[in-house]
């Protein structure tokens, strides 16, 4: 400020220079806004706990005493309102009466749907306009837009009409851009973590249903066995008590009884054989599958003509010991059974690859036509309907060999033999 005096020294009038610091104040203001939401979001991947930071940086720098988060589902074509700030809180900082808005419906629907920002000077000339908790007549609706696609909406409203401008919006579009990629992070990881509880869900409730099959599989194995020991009982005592009585036709039909009870027991053992096969990994130790072979070899009836043979030495792999027999006690068994010729062989072999090994069980049996190949490892699918084959036997197989994440497969010529084939995980 400086003075204008006359010829008597008096002050005749003074020159002041006023400065307008308005828009320097502001600039502050807005620099002081990003850099405190930049540091609130720091480290932070919650969704809410990102929602809530916004609401509360943009009220205070609005005065506006009013501003909602909503999030943008796309596969329910909705908006939920995820956070707020202002007189839709409760006394426990809870929303109150949150509201759900259809994608296009109302001001803050209409931003979802085009993904351009809106700008209310008065609501009440705006058709659009959806009255939430109470009546405004300003408000700002900004996208936040990742990849080009709306996921969520920063909204305001105040009580005065023309209060927002056009600095506002513009501030509101850089705090949007700047939360766009964390707050798609946090919906991701948000996403994944559904899928992630959803697949424990789905475990949790295949192992009880495991286990109730299991169980349920013994009860109805007992109850079942029981009644068979009973008729077979009977049968004996009757052929017993009328030995001599009978001609030769009541005889075979006793005989059939007999195998029929036989198949039946044997179908039951191996229903319960396949339903106890789980997936628990617990008893996994290293086998030596040499060992475990020549152990197979003095427990299995393998008749004079037939020959097992061991190509190449077999590796010692991680596994369970009585699984890994069932495996291959159940496709040397299936190969012995269906050997027709007067020398019969079973070759075994292995060969390694960078991360599995391939076993093969070769014989010179009857072999299976193509048509068959897919169908054999399904339960109770036997080719042959005789008292020995259940059809539950490769079915065991193959459920073994999924729980090693490896492969089952054959390749067989009618009259000539079949190999079936197997990978095991290293």
């Amino acid at each position: 400020m400086s003075a204008v005096r006359d010829q008597e020294g008096n002050v005749k009038y003074q020159v002041a220079l006023i400065e307008d610091v308005t828009m320097e104040r502001e600039q502050s203001l807005i620099i002081e806004l990003i850099n405190d939401v930049a540091k609130a979001l720091l480290g932070k991947m919650d969704i809410y706990e990102i929602a809530w930071e916004i609401t509360y940086n943009i009220a205070q720098y609005l005065d506006s005493k009013d501003c909602v988060i909503y999030l943008v589902n796309h596969k329910e074509k909705n908006l939920e309102q995820i956070a707020a700030y202002g007189s839709k809180l409760n006394s426990h900082k809870q929303i109150e009466n949150k509201i759900v808005l259809p994608i296009g419906e109302g001001i803050v629907g209409s931003v979802a749907k085009t993904g351009k920002p809106e700008l209310i000077g008065d609501t009440s000339k705006d058709h659009r306009y959806i009255v939430d908790d109470d009546r405004r007549f300003s408000e700002i609706s900004v996208p936040i837009l990742s990849d080009g696609k709306v996921i969520g909406i920063i909204d305001s409203e105040h009580h005065s009409k023309n209060y927002f401008t056009k600095e506002h919006l513009r501030v509101l579009e850089n705090i949007a851009s700047l939360v766009a990629m964390q707050l798609k992070s946090a919906l991701n990881l948000r996403e994944r973590k559904k899928a992630e509880t959803k697949n424990i869900l789905l475990l949790e409730a295949l192992e009880k249903s495991n286990n109730e099959l299991q169980e349920y599989a013994h009860i109805v194995s007992h109850d079942l066995k029981s009644p068979l020991r009973s008729i077979d009982a009977l049968v004996q005592w009757i052929k017993e008590d009328n030995k001599g009585d009978f001609d030769e036709a009541t005889n075979q039909n006793f005989e059939l009884i007999e195998m029929t009870l036989e198949k039946m027991e044997q179908l039951i053992s191996d229903v319960l054989l396949y339903s106890s096969i789980s997936s628990d990994t617990k008893n996994q130790t290293n086998v030596d599958l040499n060992k475990l072979i020549k152990d197979l070899k003095q427990i299995l009836y393998v008749p004079d003509h037939i020959s097992i043979t061991i190509n190449n030495k077999l590796p010692t792999v991680l596994g369970d010991k009585t699984k890994l027999q069932q495996l291959f006690q159940n496709l040397i068994s299936n190969a012995i059974k269906f050997i027709d010729k007067d020398i019969g062989l079973i070759e075994i072999d292995v060969e390694e690859q960078k991360s599995y090994y391939q076993f093969s069980i070769k014989d010179n049996g009857l072999g299976i036509d193509k048509e068959y190949h897919e169908k054999i490892f399904k339960i109770f699918h036997a080719l042959n309907k005789n008292k020995e084959s259940t059809g539950i036997g490769l079915s065991i197989v193959k459920k073994i060999v999924d729980l090693y994440k490896g492969e089952v497969w054959l390749t067989s010529i009618p009259n000539e033999g079949t190999t079936f084939f197997f990978t095991l995980k290293k």
